[in-house]
């Protein structure tokens, strides 16, 4: 038997816990959008500095996150508006469970996007191997150097 409070006091929480999920998911949009603003600054400044040399690969690849990272930020706003991407919403609902219309879009435009992000991500660190190595080799050598330039005996 269901209790008449307990589901009374879950659509009295509903809209709360839709406009916190909104607005949460309005958070990450925003600083996907300003990551994706950053990287294309970035590459913008670089194509700037040094004329006819290519962007570097890092920049390629996080630039190449940005589409994945605005799409499931756009879903997660869309799933707190749009009752066709809602758990809350009933009609997403068949007779064994989710409607497989929903999942789909659920997994496509989220846990994929993620996924996918992740792994570019992950990636970078074989594009910035190279600057790794020179950056081992400036530090070794200035620590040879003492403030006037000569070799120290180590």
């Amino acid at each position: 038997m269901v209790d008449n409070t307990t589901v009374e006091k879950f659509n009295r929480n509903v809209p709360a816990a839709k406009g916190l999920r909104t607005a949460g998911q309005a958070v990450v949009l925003t600083l996907n959008i300003c990551v994706i603003y950053g990287i294309v600054n970035a590459i913008r400044k670089t194509r700037r500095a040094n004329p006819g040399k290519p962007t570097h690969p890092t920049l390629l690849v996080l630039s190449a996150t940005c589409p994945l990272l605005f799409i499931r930020g756009v879903y997660g706003v869309m799933t707190g508006i749009l009752p066709a991407f809602n758990y809350y919403n009933p009609h997403n609902y068949g007779m064994t469970g989710f409607k497989s219309s929903f999942v789909i879009s659920e997994y496509i435009m989220g846990p994929t996007m993620e996924w996918c992000s992740c792994v570019l991500l992950m990636f970078t660190y074989f594009t910035c191997l190279k600057d790794l190595t020179s950056a081992d080799v400036e530090v070794h050598s200035e620590d040879k150097q003492d403030q006037s330039g000569q070799a120290v005996e180590a």
